[in-house]
């Protein structure tokens, strides 16, 4: 799948190689003199075999040499690509590109109607993944909203259900413990031609967040385990909250969550070395007013250029947070947190930035979907900078036109109109004030629904064939007399 070109001439940082280095050292010594807590006792024993060692008054808690740490981010897989059922949507993150995409798992949704804010469905989930299906910008499927509206034993089950049947895109998914993992697996399995195929191709990756501070539950623990005994990529994603679950400051939580990230790797590790996995980190921040974590702020993109900058350092592919707005009403706040904390990541040369979507309160929106897109297709072209050479400067037209002339009739203007050095936005509202108050005015999220309706109208993803459903309906069904009380 082709991505957003990165820029090697544009590269933020927010921390100098000193502060950098700092950081490491901090988690390092995080692990060796505090640890991480495992609440999983198969996660303990393979990471004492491994070479760590139980804390000596704390209980379920394993301490690393600095050794063990430094050995395993040797072992990291530089070379990551992960697979969809359309082979020419794998993602191969090559270091050159970045892969924005949509995905927060909400349980509420802005309803497309009315604007009102309600619980998500299935139809939700299905209409967010058929339209991350179409959006250029959008390169994963991980799924917008919830499945609220079926038995809550099925909710993961059947919102995965709804992603795959509309989607042909890599597929990043959750499962909260072992059980669900399973039916999960079975149900990837039917989709790509069988447990082996899945092994070879495997067409989801699971996520799955540690307890901030230094805490691995023992379902997450289990699911990562399972997870990569199957062959399936798992990304740890911390979320410490500065002030809450972590220090209130940026240094302080990045080294927090950093130990954090190094814990799962080194679990990852006691079963394989082959796997991929993504840098991913989700440092937020607790508004001390009303207690609530806020992400549409400066410190937001900081923290999540300074991600990109740790998982460079340990030539891990890095995956963050971006396009954030805490405001609860469509304005122009949302559109400057939105540029600010999409771009600056994209900036420090983010090869993966999530956030496409994302709305308020736990609501997400697909209006804001295409609007996310269409940001990214901004800063894609912030990221290409602009050309410098004989053809572009057009020097010869510059005499040739002379003093007080004009450009408009050149063939030197279309040629470079049409080869892209002005971006024509479909979305964007560009039209004069004579124009616009003749026409009538929208609001950008008026517009965004109307892309959003004739998208969903047009676009046809590639259907599972019917023997696969039928599969995975007979596995759903078999979750059920399991998981449903």
């Amino acid at each position: 799948m082709k991505g957003i070109k990165l820029n090697p001439n544009i590269r933020l940082r927010v921390m100098t190689d000193d502060q950098l280095e700092t950081i490491h050292e901090a988690s390092l010594r995080i692990l060796e003199r505090t640890g991480v807590r495992f609440d999983s006792e198969e996660a303990r024993k393979r990471l004492l075999r491994a070479g760590g060692t139980n804390h000596p008054t704390r209980k379920r808690v394993v301490t690393f040499p600095r050794a063990m740490a430094e050995d395993s981010i040797g072992k990291v897989t530089h070379h990551n690509v992960y697979y969809a059922r359309d082979r020419k949507l794998d993602i191969d993150y090559d270091g050159e590109h970045m892969f924005p995409y949509a995905g927060n798992g909400d349980p509420k949704m802005i309803d497309l109607d009315t604007g009102s804010v309600r619980p998500s469905t299935f139809e939700d989930v299905e209409m967010g993944a058929r339209l991350g299906d179409a959006l250029e910008n959008n390169h994963y499927s991980s799924s917008l909203v919830m499945a609220n509206d079926v038995p809550p034993g099925l909710v993961v089950l059947k919102t995965f259900e709804a992603m795959v049947k509309n989607t042909s895109k890599p597929m990043a998914v959750y499962a909260p413990d072992k059980a669900n993992l399973d039916f999960l697996t079975k149900m990837a399995a039917c989709v790509a031609g069988g447990v082996e195929e899945l092994r070879k191709r495997p067409l989801i990756s699971i996520s799955g967040s540690p307890s901030s501070p230094l805490t691995y539950g023992e379902n997450n623990c289990d699911v990562l385990l399972r997870s990569v005994e199957n062959g399936i990529p798992f990304q740890p994603v911390p979320c410490p909250i500065c002030g809450e679950t972590g220090p209130m400051s940026i240094g302080g939580a990045l080294a927090q969550q950093n130990a954090e990230v190094l814990g799962g790797l080194m679990l990852i590790q006691t079963v394989t070395t082959k796997l991929p996995m993504l840098y991913s980190g989700r440092v937020c921040f607790m508004d001390p007013r009303t207690g609530r974590d806020i992400w549409g702020i400066p410190e937001e993109a900081l923290v999540s250029a300074g991600l990109v900058q740790l998982a460079r350092r340990y030539g891990m592919v890095s995956d963050v947070n971006g396009m954030s707005s805490d405001i609860t009403r469509w304005d122009m706040q949302m559109g400057l947190e939105f540029m600010m904390t999409g771009l600056v990541p994209a900036l420090a040369g983010a090869e993966s930035i999530s956030g496409v979507g994302g709305g308020w309160e736990g609501a997400s929106s697909l209006e804001m979907m295409v609007i996310g897109n269409e940001v990214f297709h901004d800063i894609s072209k912030l990221l290409q900078g602009f050309q410098v050479d004989d053809q572009t400067m057009g020097l010869d037209i510059i005499d040739k036109v002379g003093h007080m002339g004009g450009f408009l009739a050149e063939r030197h203007t279309m040629d470079n109109l049409r080869r892209g050095e002005l971006r024509i936005s479909s979305l964007w509202d560009k039209r004069t004030s004579g124009r616009a108050t003749k026409e009538g005015y929208k609001p950008i999220q008026e517009t965004a629904r109307d892309h959003v309706r004739k998208i969903l109208k047009e676009h046809t993803p590639e259907p599972l064939d019917r023997d696969v459903v039928r599969a995975m309906d007979a596995v759903v069904n078999e979750a059920a007399e399991t998981l449903v009380r």
